[in-house]
């Protein structure tokens, strides 16, 4: 499912015993706040839900710095089995790629559902180019598919947008053919513009689907009837689904379309994947009676099980690809939860939890971006009552087969947990004028 990236081994910065990269300087993170800072949405702020906003900034050419202790001098992770500093190692610099998105829910009149915000900016010897120069026309082609939907053969013009200086599009799943009459002027010059869209057909789904009176009467009522509520195989296509990856698919063309930036022919693929859970985000929810042989009842949100019916619901969708929630692919690299290398088995389907830990993130600070060869953690956000929140940075370290490397951001709020896989980036991000307090365990394994 993942595979080293050779070349960037050659890329590690070894930091020897006793010092310390100065992270207040070109820290990387501060690359990837002004990237999701920078988005430039088609209309004004008020049209979006903020904390609903996720973020894929696509990268490559991923350099690290190298691990702590005596084996300092190890680049090759592959012979990284100290495990001295959970196996951590920083990231020092990357490059952004050309693609970047942006998915949340977007509010016009009495309707709020989802939304699809896609931005391009070829590279100086990009293939749109005849002569190999800077591409200059004022638009490009798009190919997309978002899930299962496609735009096949028509593809989308994607206008050049001058405050970004980037070509735009941001595509809704407004219903109707009345949305300029709900917009501000800035969205209605973005539509005159062609660079607000109206695709149901592409980009699916309400916040009705998920949130609100008809929602809650339809969980109530299961609740009644002694039933839980089950996400997964909920509202399937919904491109702001609570708990399924989306995928998005795409390739770029020339205003002609006859030169393509097209991944030599793949497309480019990328998800949106972050496993971020909560009282919004959840597997199943339902009330229990004498809970546990208890007194009254309660109501119950299933985040993250090996149990129930959950992990059959995905072995079925997922066929050959599945992994349980809280397990793992195993690479001849890693050691199993036991200490063993090479693992016997190629999979473990449980989390290992070997510490437990309480944060408080001063205002106007964060945690590094880094990643950890083997182990998994969980970030549950437990702040109080003022509102805090904190953004989640996620990526893949190394090649997935599935998806180009991106990093992922979304909003926590109290009761957010978010798992992190074995190798993957993590970072977050606490740009609030309060602490924010976090309870986080996880394994070596």
């Amino acid at each position: 499912m993942f595979s080293i990236i050779e070349h960037e081994i050659h890329n590690v910065v070894p930091i020897e015993p006793g010092t310390s990269p100065n992270y207040n300087r070109h820290n990387p993170l501060t690359k990837i706040i002004e990237a999701y800072e920078g988005f430039e949405p088609s209309a004004g702020a008020q049209h979006y839900l903020v904390d609903s906003r996720n973020f894929l900034i696509p990268f490559r050419n991923l350099a690290l710095y190298g691990p702590a202790g005596d084996d300092w001098q190890v680049a090759d992770p592959r012979l990284q089995d100290n495990k001295n500093d959970f196996q951590k190692q920083n990231v020092q610099s990357f490059d952004l790629a050309e693609t970047q998105l942006m998915r949340c829910y977007a509010h016009a009149g009495d309707w709020t559902g989802s939304c699809l915000h896609i931005s391009y900016t070829p590279c100086l010897a990009s293939p749109l180019s005849a002569d190999g120069g800077p591409y200059r026309e004022d638009a490009v082609q798009m190919f997309l598919t978002v899930g299962k939907a496609s735009t096949g053969g028509a593809l989308i013009t994607v206008p050049y947008n001058e405050i970004s200086h980037r070509y735009e599009i941001e595509i809704w799943a407004y219903p109707g053919a009345d949305l300029r009459a709900h917009l501000d002027p800035k969205g209605t010059a973005a539509m005159d513009h062609g660079e607000l869209i109206v695709r149901p057909d592409l980009v699916v789904g309400s916040l009705a689907d998920f949130e609100g009176p008809a929602f809650d009467g339809m969980r109530d009522r299961l609740k009644s009837e002694g039933k839980g509520f089950e996400t997964f195989d909920y509202a399937v296509d919904h491109s702001m689904h609570p708990i399924r990856p989306l995928a998005i698919e795409l390739a770029w063309a020339n205003k002609a379309s006859d030169r393509w930036d097209s991944d030599d022919g793949r497309n480019y693929r990328f998800e949106f994947a972050m496993s971020l859970r909560g009282w919004r985000n959840y597997f199943g929810a339902g009330k229990s009676g004498n809970p546990h042989g208890g007194l009254g009842s309660l109501d119950y949100r299933n985040l993250f099980s090996n149990y129930f019916g959950h992990e059959a619901q995905r072995r079925q969708e997922l066929g050959e690809e599945w992994m349980s929630e809280l397990g793992r692919e195993l690479h001849d690299w890693n050691l199993d939860a036991y200490g063993r290398k090479p693992p016997p088995e190629g999979r473990e389907l449980f989390m290992a939890a070997n510490y437990m830990d309480l944060h408080s993130i001063a205002p106007n600070s964060a945690i590094g971006l880094h990643r950890h060869r083997d182990s998994l953690e969980a970030f549950l956000l437990i702040s109080g009552e003022r509102g805090e929140k904190a953004y989640m940075i996620t990526g893949d370290w190394a090649q997935h087969h599935r998806r180009a490397r991106a990093f992922e951001i979304r909003t926590m709020v109290r009761g957010d947990i978010v798992l992190i896989r074995g190798g993957q980036l993590h970072a977050l991000v606490n740009d609030g004028d309060t602490n924010v307090e976090f309870f986080m365990f996880g394994g070596y394994d």
